[in-house]
């Protein structure tokens, strides 16, 4: 279970400066929050029952009460963000104002991204909340603390405003599953997470759930909508976009550090996942 708002607030907002192997150790959900994550730097994996999706920065996740997921380093670098939390109460005026689509637009489709500018302005916005809040921790008097308070709200609702009609879909970095996943898939799509670089075999992963591996292959397949072997190379290839984007490194070198044995094979695969070459990747989405 996360972590509830402190006793008697209906909203904070922490920084968080992270080493890159932080992860959670298990699946949590919130009862009394939705929570914004804006990340400044790094790379992390969401696991949900419903889809799998990858952050970077200048993205922002969504979540909304109740669901249920897991976070895990998608690279090697510190994890530096903005984490946002406010109670489904403190939005009526806003939900009042505009209707509650919005809110179903943002939390529905995560992540969100955005373009260059826009992206600058929706992180600026993160950032002046925080100062917002700071002060109104501060506030010495019931008026000082009134008035901080309403700033927050309002930047608040400003910022749910901008992703609504701003933010794209980060969709390309999404696997949804067939299926709403069972535990024990949920922890193969983790240990799959955690250990897709190296060999990685069904039967590995079937003693995880503590299946049979013919029971485990239909289990799984049902649920995500691919047999394991796909699904473990389209894990491989999300993490092969993300050192095209990411580093310099060469195509055969991020072959090999992705878990392909052979550069020629992820190069066919990745061609045939997403019609393009890697290095057309590369030069397309820089």
């Amino acid at each position: 279970m996360a972590l509830p708002l402190p006793q008697g607030k209906q909203f904070t907002i922490t920084y968080r400066n992270l080493s890159g192997d932080f992860e959670m150790s298990s699946m949590e959900v919130a009862s009394d929050h939705y929570s914004l994550g804006f990340i400044i730097h790094g790379d992390r994996k969401v696991i949900t029952p419903t889809m799998t999706y990858t952050l970077h920065a200048g993205y922002v996740n969504a979540v909304a009460p109740y669901l249920y997921h897991r976070t895990v380093p998608a690279s090697t670098g510190y994890y530096e963000s903005y984490l946002i939390k406010f109670s489904p109460d403190y939005l009526n005026d806003f939900i009042s104002a505009v209707g509650s689509q919005v809110m179903d637009n943002i939390f529905s489709d995560p992540p969100k991204r955005f373009d260059e500018p826009d992206e600058k302005q929706i992180f600026n916005m993160a950032g002046m909340l925080l100062d917002a809040y700071d002060t109104f921790d501060r506030s010495d008097t019931p008026e000082a603390a009134a008035t901080s308070e309403y700033r927050c709200k309002c930047l608040l609702y400003s910022i749910l405003s901008f992703i609504n009609d701003r933010g794209h879909s980060g969709s390309d970095t999404s696997i949804r599953h067939s299926l709403a996943l069972s535990e024990p898939i949920v922890e193969a799509v983790y240990y799959i997470e955690k250990n897709y670089s190296r060999p990685l075999k069904i039967e590995d992963v079937a003693a995880i759930s503590g299946y049979s591996v013919s029971y485990f292959s239909r289990l799984f397949c049902a649920q995500l909508g691919r047999p394991f072997s796909e699904y473990l190379c389209l894990t491989r290839l999300k993490h092969v976009q993300n050192l095209l984007l990411s580093s310099d490194m060469s195509v055969m070198d991020i072959a090999l550090e992705c878990g392909f044995s052979y550069p020629g094979n992820m190069t066919a695969c990745f061609k045939k996942e997403f019609n393009m070459t890697p290095l057309q990747f590369r030069k397309n989405r820089r």
